[in-house]
Order: structure tokens, then sequence, then C-alpha cells
């Protein structure tokens, strides 16, 4: 990352927007959720922002915070996706009234991840028993019916398909039943209030942004095959009202910072923690013309030409 090289594109795109660039890559966590609120409470904003954002994704609680302090803050939001932007990412993304996706670009979807019973550090999506219990459901009628023909061929007719249809009950209860044993109803009510809250999460940013075309939440919540299925910009724009290509200027901006534009980066902080940052200036108003903007100080007043101090010390004015 070249940081001066960054900070003059981020400059350029903050006057072509009137926007505050915010750089953020790493984790959507509580604490980056902190910092990033931290970073922006005093800061002379403008009135929309440019977030370059770069994530693996994290906590969904962390994400909708986020989302809403932006909203709350600022009168547009624009995102832009140089790289990696998964999962939690997604749900800031929903906050955003536009997106900016580049070549490299890419969103995931919103199944919520949940860690794996037994193991240390490993996570599972919470798709997972959903889809489980759907195949178990397809199987078992699959089954009953092939059961049920193959008693009335193979016996001519001679069985009635009411018995046919006791047997064929009796035989796929008794074959299923051994796996059916192993699935915990509590389980399943917190994988689906888990859904749920992510769905809610995004509706609500949704809302206030207008970014998300018809059915896109329920799409992006249920529908993909796998939690790291790749959402380009071209299948974003299917799923979300405003998707742009980047301008020049930005994608200078993302030359500028390099690898951090495109995968979280963990040595960018020193710490290992998310890497957050605004990269333009602070927006100077009108009404603090009278107050020095790096200083906080009232500058000195400019003498007018009459209250020059003549060559002997005096003013021309003095007696």
């Amino acid at each position: 990352m070249d940081e001066v090289a960054a900070r003059a594109a981020a400059q350029n795109v903050c006057q072509a927007l009137n926007a505050d660039v915010l750089f953020f890559n790493g984790e959507v966590s509580q604490a980056s959720c902190r910092k990033l609120i931290m970073a922006g409470s005093k800061r002379q904003k403008f009135e929309n922002v440019f977030l370059v954002l770069v994530t693996p994704g994290g906590d969904p609680d962390a994400a909708y915070k986020i989302g809403r302090s932006l909203q709350a803050r600022y009168k547009r939001i624009a995102v832009f996706i140089p790289g990696w932007c998964k999962s939690a990412g997604t749900l800031i993304a929903i906050a955003a009234n536009e997106l900016y996706v580049g070549d490299h670009g890419e969103l995931g979807p919103l199944d919520i991840q949940l860690a794996k019973a037994d193991e240390i550090l490993e996570m599972g999506s919470g798709l997972a028993v959903d889809a489980a219990m759907k195949t178990l459901e397809a199987t078992a009628s699959k089954m009953f019916l092939n059961i049920l023909l193959s008693i009335r061929r193979d016996t001519q007719g001679m069985i009635t398909t009411r018995t046919a249809s006791d047997i064929a009950s009796t035989m796929v209860s008794r074959l299923l039943e051994p796996i059916y044993r192993q699935i915990d109803p509590m389980k399943i009510g917190e994988n689906s209030r888990a859904m749920n809250i992510t769905r809610n999460y995004g509706s609500r940013l949704a809302e206030t942004s207008g970014s998300l075309r018809t059915r896109s939440l329920d799409y992006l919540v249920a529908a993909y095959p796998d939690h790291g299925f790749v959402i380009d910009r071209k299948e974003a724009t299917g799923l979300f009202t405003r998707v742009n290509s980047p301008t020049a200027a930005m994608d200078r901006l993302a030359d500028a910072l390099g690898e951090a534009a495109l995968t979280p980066q963990q040595r960018l902080s020193g710490d290992g923690s998310a890497y957050i940052a605004y990269l333009s200036a602070e927006h100077v108003s009108s009404n603090r013309s009278a107050t020095d903007a790096t200083t906080g100080n009232a500058p000195r007043p400019k003498r007018s030409g009459a209250t020059k101090r003549a060559g002997n010390g005096k003013s021309p004015i003095s007696p």
C-alpha cells in the first residue's frame, strides 16, 4: 500500500463525490465497529461517504451497527468493492445507496455462519441443516413412491393401492428412522432464528437505502448453494438497484492501495485488527472560516492597507 499515493487518489475521489473517503480492511467485529464509529465521531465530515470495503465477513450484529451508523451520519453512502467483500460485508453493502464493483470485486451470500459442534474454530453454514432436511424429505418421498409402484407392478395389482401404501410407508419409516433420530429440533430452531436475524438486519438497512431489488434479500440469505459463492458485478446487478463500474479515479485509488484493495491484510494495522482510516482530508465548512482547520485556533485578522506600519514603525494614521 502506497499511503501517499492512496491519499492523493482519495482526495480526487473526495472532490468528485463531495464525500469522505473511508478505507476498511479486515474482519467485521464489535471492535472494528467501535473503531469505525469513533474514527468519524469528531471528524468535520462531508455530506456523503465513499467506503472502500475489503473484508472476509464477520459478525452480522457489528455489520448492522456499521451500516446504521453510516446511514445516520451521511446523506448518501457509496461502497467501493475492489476485491473481497464477503458475508457480513455484503450486509454493510446493503446500507449503501450505490455500489461500485471492480473487476476483481466479489460479494458473498448472507447465510449465517455457525460454530460446528465438537470442533474448534470451525464454522458451518446455517443453511446446512435446512438443506439436509430438504434432502431427507425428497429422499423419503422418492423411496415411498418407488416402493409403492414396485409393489403394485410386481404383484400385478393383487395388492391394493391402500395396502401397498401402508407397506411402503412402514418400510420408509424404518429405513430413515435412525437418521431422523439424530436431528435436534432445538438446533433447527436456532438455525432458523439466526437466519431470520440476518434477514431482518438486511431488510432494515435496505428500507433506508433502497438498495435491493424485489426478493433479493431472500435470495442472498437462502438461495446460493455455498457460502463462498462469488457474486461479481454482473450477478450483483440482478440483486442491487444501483451497481456501477468504478471510475478512473477509483481505479487509481485501488491501484495505490495495492493488495490491500483485493484481500484482507492483517499487517496493515500492526496488531492484526481491522485497518480503518479516512484517506481524504476533513471538510472545512464556511462557518469554520474563522478557525484554523489544522490547529483549531482562530487565525490572526489580516491588516488592511490603512493599518500597515510605515517605515518608522508607526501606523500611517497614528498621530
